[in-house]
């Protein structure tokens, strides 16, 4: 036990069950926690109306019994953190990497007050494991003329024009204005459906091809799962289906006008292009991959400790991240749980695992910098600053590069880039300089 026999407060047990986190039991003296309790009275006085007096200006002992219990201890209890909480961190001489988390042990007039403080550190790199053996090779990529043929009809796709074709039959591709009326049912509704002939289903399909516009077939289908009408979907039914309308598709035709229309000189310049494309896009999608491969095998090989505060507040932001994503897609954190098959607790579990596992990604990633000596210049930072706030007014762009705080999350940002092509260079074997 440490006592400080000239300060108001005394350390009783001092814990580090980890490397990031300290563990404090605090006592405040009785006369000082009394004061706070006075102070708290005086605070909250200032709010209470007693009859005869000004606000404030009643005695002390009339105001007291105006205050709810509840009320004073828990203004007591916020000025007793305010003043001690950064005496206690100044007097262990610890520097917190996230606020401290207070639980209140005792708390009353006249007592000394006793809380545990819970302190996260920052987080420690205890072991960077062996990283210069890693080996995740990226083959040279190709293309086919197949790919850069999809890739063209895309983009021919999305030129595409309709046009009314009410004499002849329809055929695949068409996009068709259908009726569709159950026949199991009196004075049954009849709803109608814009198709694309060949993208519904089977039966449906098959009902349809060769049909003219006014013509009606009956049949027994039975409609998926996924069809667009919940009055349908699931069912067998025998249907009216009836073609109101015919649509076909007309495409522009492939030749270097078509390629001109998208800045290409001509149709073989488009198609060398688009194949330099497709084989960056693999390319880059397998450095993505050897990325992933190298953090996963690097944090098998390494000891991260993490601070549960900074755990947390990366789980909060993983969460919100998750409910935005949900949200775009038209669901809500309930109905994804239903439809994959996992809990509430399921779904936090997953996230808290990715919002560590990036944690741990950022940290090793600093310590590779430091290992490598990987440094960013004021002189790079200048200029990044200058491009990344162009559009900024002169005042904006000057206080900007001035503030210290901004330039230290960038050379941050910047370390972790180079950090991370260090890394991916060494596993495709390829670093430079060595």
């Amino acid at each position: 036990m440490q006592t400080q026999s000239t300060q108001s407060f005394q350390i009783l047990n001092r814990e580090q069950p980890s490397p990031v986190t300290i563990l404090l039991t605090v006592e405040v003296d009785a006369p000082t926690t009394q004061r706070m309790f006075d102070r708290a009275v005086r605070y909250l006085g200032k709010h209470i109306r007693v009859p005869g007096f000004r606000p404030g200006q009643a005695p002390a002992a009339m105001i007291r019994r105006a205050i709810p219990e509840e009320n004073l201890r828990r203004a007591a209890g916020e000025l007793m953190m305010d003043e001690f909480i950064p005496k206690v961190l100044a007097h262990e001489q610890v520097e917190p990497y996230r606020p401290p988390k207070v639980d209140i042990e005792r708390l009353q007039e006249g007592e000394p007050f006793r809380f545990q403080l819970t302190i996260p550190l920052r987080p420690v790199v205890e072991k960077l494991g062996e990283y210069r053996d890693l080996r995740f090779p990226i083959p040279p990529q190709e293309t086919s003329d197949e790919e850069i043929d999809q890739a063209i009809d895309a983009l021919r796709k999305q030129q595409m024009k309709l046009e009314a074709s009410p004499e002849r039959p329809a055929q695949p591709d068409d996009r068709l204005i259908v009726g569709i009326q159950s026949l199991e049912q009196e004075d049954a509704p009849r709803n109608r459906y814009m198709l694309t002939l060949g993208e519904t289903f089977g039966a449906l399909d098959n009902l349809l091809s060769g049909m003219r516009e006014g013509e009606t077939r009956e049949a027994t289908l039975t409609f998926p799962e996924s069809f667009d009408d919940p009055e349908l979907a699931g069912k067998t039914l025998t249907v009216a289906v009836t073609l109101d309308r015919v649509y076909a598709p007309v495409y522009p035709e492939i030749n270097d006008a078509f390629a001109q229309q998208h800045g290409y000189t001509d149709l073989s310049s488009m198609r060398e292009a688009i194949g330099q494309r497709i084989i960056q896009s693999k390319t880059e999608y397998l450095q993505d991959q050897a990325r992933n491969q190298a953090l996963a095998a690097l944090r098998e090989r390494s000891i991260v400790h993490l601070p549960d505060a900074l755990i947390e507040e990366q789980l909060r932001e993983e969460a919100e991240d998750f409910a935005r994503e949900l949200a775009q897609n038209g669901l809500s954190f309930e109905m994804f749980a239903q439809q994959s098959g996992l809990t509430r607790d399921q779904v936090i579990e997953q996230l808290r695992q990715r919002g560590v596992t990036r944690l741990q990604n950022t940290f090793l990633l600093m310590a590779i910098a430091d290992q490598e000596g990987i440094t960013v210049t004021d002189e790079e930072l200048d200029s990044i600053t200058e491009i990344a706030i162009t559009n900024t007014g002169p005042q904006t762009r000057a206080r900007l590069k001035e503030d210290p705080e901004l330039r230290e999350r960038i050379a941050q940002e910047l370390r972790l880039d180079r950090a991370l092509q260090k890394l991916l260079d060494i596993v495709q074997n390829r670093e430079q300089g060595d």
